[in-house]
């Protein structure tokens, strides 16, 4: 393992310039380049170390001025660090990983056989994965390891961020296996879930700091949003706009953000049975713009269009076809089918965005247990983090993508 990939800058950002001793906690322009800032304060970055033992501060003292909600939802404040929390190892293949180029993305609603049988009633057979490619990671601490990986999203070329809640610590992993950066150290603190911004830079949930924190992919902790406004910040996704999209698992709240952090709106209205939230775990936004939450208390899925307003939910608690126990991670393709974590059923099942049950993308007899994140690449690889109590493995299927025509055999 290389060191880290470079040193530790250690600023602060937001309104104001270090002008004397006295001033040195005041934060600077956002738009100030690093050059002029340690032009300003030559001595700042010898004596200081900016942490999360700062951030309260940060969030109360010197964050922008702050949105609040017209129906009193509070407040979202935003505040800025700078700290370089990643570790470069190199890949035995990774010049061959950087030469692959990735397929356009395509549908996976794939065939599906009605077999009619003798009492007149329909059973759906789905053919539409070939079987479990590849099984890497274990429980563990070491690299590659995994205790807890609650969330997983595609990167490029068939790169993967995985994030470790337990471990403390997000992993960037090939889809080979072979870890290639770990992000880690006291300033990532139980990490739930990512998304990559439109800048490319990545956002992560943190379940401790009750909050969300923006990171360059070479580590540096950037800027963070969201303290005295979460409770357990969970799922996390960037829509069309930018806007960032949290669930709170604790407050059954899910909230919209600007780009720069402040507080939009909230999916739902809460006056109305099916539009409340029970435990919102995850969200994605689709190809069709859609925002679509993981309402794990109430086993289904609720469709959002682009300005949150309600469109329907999806499935009913049971195990039967279409329905849902505790659906955890979600994910779609390039026409806005769904694909859902059925935690408690062992399985990944697929809707239309009508909200029609497809089929079983993978079942228990695809070694998939308890399944909790999901990211699905242009090329149809699913990638799945399953285990028993906590998820410590990494599985990834190829799926076939195929006419979505429903073929009946009589």
């Amino acid at each position: 393992m290389t060191g880290v990939l470079k040193k530790c800058k250690s600023l602060v950002f937001g309104p104001g310039l270090f002008k004397n001793d006295d001033d040195r906690r005041r934060t600077t322009s956002e738009n100030c380049s690093d050059k002029e800032l340690l032009e300003e304060i030559p001595e700042y970055n010898k004596t200081r170390r900016v942490t999360f033992a700062d951030i309260g501060e940060l969030h109360t003292k010197f964050a922008p001025k702050s949105t609040w909600s017209l129906n009193g939802g509070g407040v979202t404040n935003v505040g800025y660090i700078h700290r370089n929390c990643a570790e470069h190892i190199p890949l035995k293949n990774e010049q061959d990983i950087l030469q692959e180029s990735e397929s356009p993305a395509e549908s996976v609603m794939c065939h599906v056989s009605v077999l009619q049988t003798p009492d007149g009633t329909g059973k759906l057979e789905s053919r539409n994965c070939d079987p479990l490619e590849l099984t890497f990671g274990k429980r563990g601490k070491d690299i590659g390891e995994f205790q807890d990986a609650t969330g997983i999203i595609y990167i490029s070329r068939d790169q993967i961020l995985v994030t470790d809640m337990v471990n403390n610590r997000l992993q960037m992993c090939n889809i080979s296996g072979e870890t290639s950066t770990v992000y880690s150290g006291d300033d990532i603190s139980e990490p739930w879930d990512a998304c990559t911004t439109n800048n490319g830079h990545i956002a992560f949930t943190s379940r401790r700091r009750k909050c969300v924190v923006i990171m360059s992919k070479e580590g540096d902790i950037l800027w963070s949003f969201g303290a005295n406004f979460f409770d357990c910040p969970c799922g996390i996704c960037i829509d069309a706009d930018g806007n960032f999209i949290v669930t709170d698992v604790c407050l059954n709240r899910v909230s919209i953000h600007d780009n720069a952090g402040q507080f939009l709106k909230y999916l739902g209205n809460p006056k109305i049975a099916e539009q409340q939230f029970s435990k919102p775990r995850y969200v994605c936004s689709s190809s069709c713009n859609d925002l679509i939450v993981s309402d794990s208390g109430n086993h289904r899925i609720k469709l959002f269009d682009k300005n949150g307003h309600f469109i329907r939910s999806i499935g009913k608690f049971g195990k039967g076809d279409g329905e849902l126990k505790t659906p955890y991670g979600i994910c779609n393709d390039s026409f806005g089918h769904i694909l859902v974590a059925d935690h408690y059923n062992n399985r990944v099942s697929m809707f239309t965005r009508e909200g029609a049950f497809v089929c079983h993308v993978i079942e228990e007899r695809y070694c998939v247990k308890h399944p909790k994140g999901l990211a699905l690449s242009p090329d149809l690889n699913l990638f799945v983090t399953s285990g028993n109590l906590k998820a410590c493995e990494i599985k990834v299927y190829k799926l076939k993508c195929s006419d979505p025509t429903v073929i009946v055999h009589v």
